[in-house]
Formats: structure tokens, C-alpha cells, sequence
């Protein structure tokens, strides 16, 4: 493998890396689920979860797919060597991402409300922002807009991945104090979603801004 095809899978690899913390997070949920009720609730694991078991098992799984398979959009190989295999976990991105998007909506409605009214609006904000992103990144890739389609699917599994950095920031303080704040929760929810998407936009603004210097060099 040359040095540009290995620089070709590092965001890939770091993507799928970066994800599996929500992958496992949710792999110890559906085990938590199907054992049943814990003899004591915790901040993590609402009693809702066994009452009402088949909105979040069914968030789980669509978060594993899309956590799994969204990485590998940004591979080159599967764009160029394998366009139908690119396409077809495209398609199974966007169906993971929407099932995503529907349960947490479903569940900020109808499961009790923990973190108040900050969480309440991140989650939505995360819901809809993500389906909103894919579906705008299918509606560029049918009229054949490649570049509009590869910003706002980037933008899309950033959302995806905000959960990921809510963990990173939100479970530290859950083991070093032993429970976690309603206001922490929502700040955090937000904080996810900002952060990854302001990650986002500044790399996507180096990228443009070294494409245009490599233009006019050009002239």
C-alpha cells in the first residue's frame, strides 16, 4: 500500500475508532436491556428502557450501523474501486441516520425528561440536524452535486458522531464524582453537537482555502 493510499484511510480509520466508543456504550446498553431491570436505576440506564424496550433498541442498532458503516464514505478505495459498495452503505447510512433521528425524537417526547430543558432542545436540535444533513446530501447526490453531497454528509456523521464526544467529556465526570448534574447533561448534549460541527466547518475551510491557493497558482 503506497503512502497515499494509507493517508487515504486515516480519517476513515480515526472515524471508525472515534465511533466505536458509542458502538460499545451501546453494545453495554442492549446487554443491560435484555438482562432486565437493574436491582438500581442509574443516570445511564432509565427504568422506560424495559417498559418501552423497542424505541431505543431500535436507536441502538441504527446508531451501531451508522456509527460502523459512515466511516467508510470517506474511504477513496470504495469510491473509485467499488462505486456500487460506496453507494450501497451510503444508502444504509441515510436509513441507520434517519432511524436515528426518528427514536431520539420519539424517545425525548415520550420518555421522562433527565436533564432538563437543555437536553430536551439538544436532542432535538441532534435529531433533526442529522436527518436534515442526510437528506439534504441525498437530495445533492440525485441531482449530481458531488461536492454539496460530500459537505453535508460530513456534516452528517459529524452529528452522528456527537454523542461520542458528549462520552468523552460527560463519563469522566460520572467516575470521579459518582452521578452527573441535569444542567451538565444538557450543556454536554450541546456541546457534542457544536463542537464536532465546528470541527467540521474549519477543516472544510482549510480545504477550501488550499484549493483555491493551489488554483490561482495555477493561473
Amino acid at each position: 500500500m503506497s503512502t497515499k493510499q494509507k493517508n487515504g484511510w486515516l480519517l476513515p480509520g480515526f472515524l471508525l475508532v472515534y465511533g466505536a466508543l458509542n458502538v460499545l456504550f451501546g453494545a453495554l446498553q442492549l446487554d443491560t436491556i435484555f438482562q432486565g431491570p437493574p436491582a438500581t436505576p442509574d443516570e445511564f440506564t432509565s427504568m422506560h428502557y424495559f417498559e418501552m424496550p423497542i424505541p431505543i433498541v431500535l436507536h441502538i442498532v441504527a446508531g451501531i450501523f451508522l456509527n460502523l458503516v459512515s466511516p467508510f464514505q470517506f474511504a477513496l478505495a470504495t469510491w473509485r474501486r467499488w462505486p456500487a459498495l460506496h453507494r450501497w452503505s451510503g444508502r444504509l447510512v441515510i436509513v441507520s441516520g434517519f432511524l436515528v433521528g426518528l427514536t431520539g425524537l420519539w424517545m425525548n417526547q415520550f420518555y421522562p425528561l433527565f436533564g432538563g430543558l437543555l437536553k430536551y432542545t439538544g436532542v432535538m436540535a441532534h435529531s433533526i440536524g442529522l436527518m436534515a444533513a442526510l437528506g439534504i446530501a441525498l437530495w445533492a447526490i440525485l441531482g449530481r452535486d458531488v461536492p454539496r453531497h460530500r459537505v453535508w454528509m460530513t456534516r452528517a456523521i459529524a452529528i452522528g458522531l456527537g454523542p461520542a464526544t458528549q462520552r468523552l467529556f460527560i463519563l469522566p465526570v460520572f467516575f470521579i464524582f459518582g452521578s452527573v448534574s441535569e444542567l451538565a447533561v444538557g450543556l454536554v448534549v450541546w456541546w457534542g453537537i457544536l463542537l464536532n460541527l465546528a470541527v467540521v466547518e474549519w477543516f472544510g475551510r482549510r480545504s477550501r482555502s488550499g484549493q483555491m491557493k493551489t488554483a490561482l497558482k495555477g493561473v
